[in-house]
Formats: structure tokens, sequence, C-alpha cells
């Protein structure tokens, strides 16, 4: 069982919160993680800090507890696409459910089609 927690960065509550729910329901079913049992806490900020200048996603973990950061700008201020982002977190998350190395590789290849994926049901 996967239990997903979705929170800003200070605990709080998070706008899209329900929009992110759901999105992360479909990762689930489309990368079939719900074989694994693992905590998945997504923290949403505005920005992240200033060593990740160039980042607007992050995943880390172990194969019991995973954590996804998400940043609405980034350092330059420009919006992300949150949810697009987030469907590359997602791959990571079912490296690290599995035990895997986090690649970047396919993470970058596939993220586009799964967002596209999670789109198409949620409409």
């Amino acid at each position: 069982m996967i239990g997903v927690n979705i929170g800003g960065p200070r605990g709080g509550k998070v706008r899209e919160e329900q929009k992110i729910w759901d999105f992360v329901n479909e990762c689930i079913d489309i990368l079939g993680l719900e074989k694994y049992d693992f905590g998945l806490e997504i923290i949403v900020s505005n920005q992240f800090e200033e060593g990740f200048s160039d980042a607007v996603g992050a995943c880390y973990g172990d194969t019991e507890e995973i954590v996804v950061e998400l940043a609405r700008k980034d350092w330059d201020g420009q919006k992300t696409e949150i949810l697009k982002t987030l469907a590359h977190e997602m791959i990571h998350v079912r490296q690290c459910a599995k035990g895997e190395y986090m690649y970047e590789n396919p993470a970058r290849k596939h993220e586009g089609f799964l967002f596209d994926l999670v789109m198409e049901r949620l409409m």
C-alpha cells in the first residue's frame, strides 16, 4: 500500500492538492506501483533554494519512504509546468520503489509519454 502526503515545505496546504492527488494516483496505476509498499511525500514550494537553481523537481529516498519536491517557479521566476515535472519525478519514484539507481535518461525519455497518458485519463 502506498501512503501519499501532499503539502508545502512547512507542512501547509497546497492549493492544487486535488489536481496533484489525481495525477499521482493515475501515475501509480500506469507505472504499476500499487504492488510496492512505501510512503510518498510530495512537497510543493514556490522556488528551490539557491543551491538548486537549475532544478524544478527532485526525488530521493529509499524503498520505504520516498520524497518528491516540486517548484512552481524556476530560479529566474518563470512558472514551471508542475505536472510535467511531477511525471518526470514519478518515474524516479518507480526506480526508487524498485530499489534501482535513479537514472536520468529513462525519466527524460518517458516523462512526456507518462504525462500525456495521465492527462488523457483525467479528461
